[in-house]
């Protein structure tokens, strides 16, 4: 269980680092929606803090 965990996280901080790379350079061009931009940022936020819970209770339960 702990191998799967630390896979979950490694895989779910890979997207968001990807998801708020991208919301980061959507940001500086020219968009119809600014307000989508701050919320992909604040998921991705939220995604990465998932990845780190993951990682504690694999270490835990280790």
């Amino acid at each position: 269980m702990n191998k799967i965990l630390l896979i979950y996280a490694a895989v779910i901080f890979i997207g968001g680092v990807i998801l708020f790379t991208y919301a980061q350079l959507q940001k500086d061009k020219e968009v119809e929606e600014p307000e989508t931009n701050k919320w992909m940022r604040i998921l991705s936020i939220v995604v990465i803090a998932l990845a780190a819970m993951c990682l504690l209770i694999s270490r835990m339960a280790a």
